[in-house]
């Protein structure tokens, strides 16, 4: 039971990091390409699917 606790806080931190990081490319995105270019929506449901499944974990 104690390794899956361990394991369930490996992944959200990862999952964490992961998200900060698609987080900033989709800002960078926004700011380069605007807020509704096809690359922006993009990063933001990929993000979106990354809270979800954060949200699921924890």
């Amino acid at each position: 039971m104690e390794s899956k606790h361990v394991n369930k806080h490996v992944t959200q931190k990862v999952l964490l990091e992961e998200i900060e990081f698609v987080r900033e490319i989709m800002v960078y995105t926004a700011l380069k390409e605007g807020l509704v270019s096809d690359n922006t929506v993009k990063m933001s449901q990929v993000l979106d699917m990354m809270l979800n499944e954060l949200e699921e974990i924890q």
